[in-house]
């Protein structure tokens, strides 16, 4: 099960999570009488992380709380994402909280929804 600062804001449905390759930032210069281009490393940045999955709940109230629950992460701050496998993810932001469907009503009252994290490196 995947956590966000060890909080279980994402275990009343199935979700994935993609990580992204670490960026790396490359400058690149061409001079006069010089042939090709001079490329400057300029070191790692960041890495894009995307989780997609739904969000159940008993009632339309407590779905509206679990999604409140997870737009407050939405603060700026660095947070410690634990995917399903156990890995962490540390020194990540949460840039985008995106529900794909309107709130939906079958067995339970659900909907989907993607969330995109950077991770600063």
């Amino acid at each position: 099960m995947s956590t966000l600062d060890q909080q279980d804001l994402f275990g009343s449905g199935p979700h994935t999570i993609l990580v992204g390759s670490v960026q790396r930032q490359l400058a690149r210069r061409g001079f006069a009488g010089l042939n090709g281009e001079m490329i400057l490393d300029m070191g790692l940045r960041t890495r894009e992380i995307t989780q997609r999955g739904r969000l159940q709940a008993q009632s339309a109230a407590s779905l509206a709380d679990l999604m409140a629950n997870i737009e407050a992460v939405l603060d700026g701050g660095l947070h410690d994402l634990t995917d399903n496998h156990g890995r962490t993810h540390a020194n990540v932001l949460v840039e985008q909280f995106q529900p794909e469907t309107p709130l939906r009503r079958g067995r339970n009252y659900w909907c989907e929804y993607t969330i995109r994290y950077r991770q600063m490196i």
